[in-house]
């Protein structure tokens, strides 16, 4: 059983998840940006994630790539 991501934003886990995504979304949308550091950096921040905290994440990923 993998430990719970320690959450320290004061307004919950899915607030956490949907920054972390939101800032994701705007570094690779940056003129010039390193998509491949990027994509890496994030997958390597993500490694501690339960796979429900993964799965939200794709989500509001997905959501911040569309609009």
């Amino acid at each position: 059983m993998r430990k719970l991501l320690v959450n320290h934003c004061p307004f919950g886990l899915n607030h956490m998840l949907d920054k972390i995504a939101y800032d994701y979304v705007t570094k690779i949308r940056k003129r010039g940006a390193n998509v491949a550091k990027i994509k890496y950096e994030l997958a390597e921040r993500v490694k501690k994630f339960t796979d429900e905290e993964r799965e939200k994440l794709r989500e509001l990923i997905q959501k911040w790539l569309e609009s």
